[in-house]
């Protein structure tokens, strides 16, 4: 087994925390449980059908909150009616 030395955002590492501390499993399982995931997903799932995570600041999600109105159809779709 090969060592691995990298930098967590905050956010991931609270999880990773969180995750190891409720399910009581070490953390470097669960990461490399993460990442054969994450390959077999590359290998089986054509690259096109892949999406990116699309990232926008606090800000721009508040204002896209407020100037984006669902239309009627919209409302009607998720409503199921």
């Amino acid at each position: 087994m090969k060592a691995l030395y990298t930098n967590l955002n905050n956010n991931n590492y609270q999880m990773l925390e969180m995750l190891s501390t409720l399910k009581g499993i070490k953390k470097n399982h669960i990461i490399n449980e993460a990442l054969e995931y994450y390959f077999n997903t590359v290998k089986t799932i054509p690259e096109e059908f892949l999406l990116k995570p699309i990232y926008i600041t606090e800000n721009e999600f508040e204002r896209l909150e407020k100037e984006c109105k669902p239309t009627e159809a919209l409302k009607k779709l998720m409503n199921d009616n």
